[in-house]
Formats: structure tokens, sequence, C-alpha cells
């Protein structure tokens, strides 16, 4: 229970009154973002009288558009990053603000523990060092150095302004997806919707079925001394770089290019699966790659019985969480 203010205490009363005021204020924030979490994701706003949960915290919370958006990337993050969501009560609002922004699936448990383990301080500066060393470009000097996972699995973060306007429409495109059901990381879906407009400009669906030539390609380059995968000068985390050595093109100075997957069967796989996505409760139709249900490591072939169309999402989802991501895929 929180403890009223009292002018005049001796020192060690108003010591211990403050402290105890300061346990109260972070575990109050902590419940703050679950409820604010929880809010969100059923969207509770809509029976409150608000359109969106943008207009729920400005109104009916009276948060400043920054309280607003650290609240809606922090509860969004928490839906992907279950293991800083389990601990949040343990590490505190102010630490999970810090490393969701920087953990992935496959780094979050380790920025947990350093949470655990670091003073706020210490934490903001390994978080503030990692980001520092992941805009650093690769070059090729640094391509003979184990690349740190940490430093690998940092997310590129991109910032759109909008318009009020354009806001406005962004949140009805949202909301309307939602609706129909489309729902998920946002990332992927403004890159589908990229890639539709990409296709509609430059690509027939008549002479080209989606998903057999991809709209847009992505070049990535390989070590061949460490095998470390580069993109736009920064290096792939593990998930990525297994699902780029699953279904590429290969090129080799001096050499036939070559790929991973004959054309021929990757027609035929595409074409098996009707050019879309085969994960459970996945319907997505663009950025289409052909995934090994057992690995090539594993003894696994290019046989169309061991290949499954999968999108990128579900791919990457795939090689993060292993062989349990994918029970029931190909079935």
């Amino acid at each position: 229970m929180l403890t009223e203010y009292v002018p005049g205490q001796p020192a060690a009363q108003a010591d211990t009154a403050l402290k105890h005021a300061l346990r109260t204020e972070a575990e109050a924030r902590k419940c703050a973002v679950l409820w604010f979490a929880d809010i969100l994701a059923r969207r509770l706003y809509r029976p409150l009288g608000y359109s969106s949960m943008q207009q729920y915290a400005r109104r009916g919370l009276g948060f400043s558009e920054t309280r607003t958006g650290d609240f809606m990337r922090l509860a969004r993050r928490l839906d992907e990053l279950p293991a800083v969501r389990a601990a949040l009560p343990e590490i505190g609002y102010t630490k999970a603000r810090e490393i969701i922004s920087v953990a992935s699936t496959k780094t979050e448990q380790e920025w947990v523990d350093a949470a655990r383990t670091s003073s706020r301080r210490e934490l903001i500066a390994k978080v503030k060092r990692v980001k520092a060393r992941a805009k650093q470009p690769v070059d090729v000097g640094d391509m003979f150095e184990p690349v740190e996972p940490l430093i690998a699995e940092v997310p590129v973060r991109v910032s759109v302004e909008f318009t009020p306007e354009q806001h406005a429409r962004w949140e009805a495109l949202l909301e309307k997806l939602a609706r129909q059901g489309v729902t998920g990381d946002r990332a992927e879906i403004l890159l589908d919707a990229l890639a539709g407009k990409v296709e509609k400009s430059t690509t027939p669906a008549e002479t080209a079925p989606r998903g057999v030539v991809p709209p847009v390609q992505i070049h990535v380059h390989q070590c061949p001394d460490c095998g470390n995968i580069e993109a736009g000068g920064r290096t792939l985390g593990r998930a990525d770089a297994e699902r780029v050595q699953c279904d590429a093109a290969v090129s080799k100075p001096g050499q036939r290019n070559t790929t991973t997957i004959a054309p021929r069967v990757r027609r035929l796989v595409l074409a098996r699966d009707r050019h879309r996505c085969q994960a459970p409760g996945c319907c997505h139709t663009r950025f289409l790659e052909v995934h090994h249900l057992t690995a090539r490591s594993k003894g696994g072939g290019n046989e169309a019985d061991n290949l499954v169309t999968l999108c990128a999402a579900c791919h990457r989802l795939w090689h993060e969480r292993g062989d349990s991501a994918g029970v029931g895929i190909g079935a």
C-alpha cells in the first residue's frame, strides 16, 4: 500500500517511505504495461467508446504522444518476445523498455539474463554499445572475426514520418486487415503490400505466376573463410542465414551460376502448394520460399516430398525455433 507523504519526518523514516514509494511505482508500471497490452490485444478500447488504442491512450488515459508510442511499442514487442513478457514482473518496466529495442526471439533470453544481473545504468550502456556496433558496416577485416550473436540479431529500425491524415489511413488499413483475419508482424504486412504493388506494375499474372519469379531479389555475400553471411553491410542472424541457404541462387567467381534447388523442382513444389504458404493458419502468397523439411545437413535431399512452400516470415520462424515450429507443415 502506498505510504502517504507526511512532511517533517526523521531521516530514517523519510528514507524508508521514499524507497517504499519507489518500489510501489515500479510495480505499478509493470502492471500498467500488462493491462495496456491486454486492452490492446483484445481491442477492449472499442467497448469503452474509442476507435483505436491511440485514441484511448491519448483521451482515456491522458498519455502524451511520446508515452503512447512507448507503451504501444512495448506492448507489441511483449507479444513477440515471450521470455521478456514472462520476466517483466522481475526485471521491471524500465529494463524491459531498453532490451526490446535490441532483442529478437533468438537473443531475448540472453537479454533477460543481462537485465537480471545488471544495474539499469549498466544495461543501458550495453544496449547502446550493441546498437552502435550493429550499425557499423562489416568490412573485409571484420568478416574474419566471429560476429557476436547479440549484434547479429539486432533488429533494424526504420523511421517513417506520417502526416496526421496518413497516420489515420495507416491505422484504418490495419484495422480493416485485422477484421479480415490478417494480423501479425507489421513489418511483414508492409513488405507484403509493397510486394503486391511491385508485382502489379511489373509482372503480368498470366505470364508469371505469383511466387515463381520473386518481385525483389536480395543479394547476400558469404565469407569463404568464416562462413558469415551479410546483406547491406549487416551480418545476418542464424535463422536468416539458414533460410538463405535453403533456397538461393549461388554465384561463384569463374563458375556457372547454380541454385540450391533445381528450378524445375522449385516450380513443381510451388505449383503443388498452389503458390501459398503451407504453415498452419498462414495464407500468404508473396515472398514465398522453398524449405527443406529435413535439412540437407541431416541427410535431406531436394526431392519434392522433402520440400514445402513457406512465406519468408514462417520460414524464419521455423529456423528460429527448430523442427518444433514446423509441426503439421507439409502433412
